[in-house]
């Protein structure tokens, strides 16, 4: 897959999570074609598809903050670290 396929793949995996929507989550693609997390339009962070892997880059950051190949880990990153914070 392509990074934007990737990236894509990961926006419809995010957006099938109704326990990010309940508490106020949600993503859109960006203009850079990273995941935007944002929680009640303030923006918590992106995620970047660099072929194999997925990196979070945290709102305020220039450098990634976690690094992972499996889309599933990062829609479970987004799950027990992103939203919890």
């Amino acid at each position: 897959m392509s990074g934007n396929a990737e990236s894509l793949a990961l926006l419809a995996a995010l957006e099938a999570q109704d326990s990010l929507k309940l508490r106020g989550f949600t993503s859109s693609c960006g203009p850079t074609g990273g995941v935007v997390i944002d929680r009640w339009s303030h923006v918590r962070g992106v995620w970047h598809f660099h072929a194999p892997n997925y990196f979070w880059i945290p709102a305020g950051s220039t450098e990634p903050s976690y690094r992972t190949g499996s889309l599933p880990h990062a829609v479970d990153y987004t799950l027990t670290v992103i939203s919890k914070t």
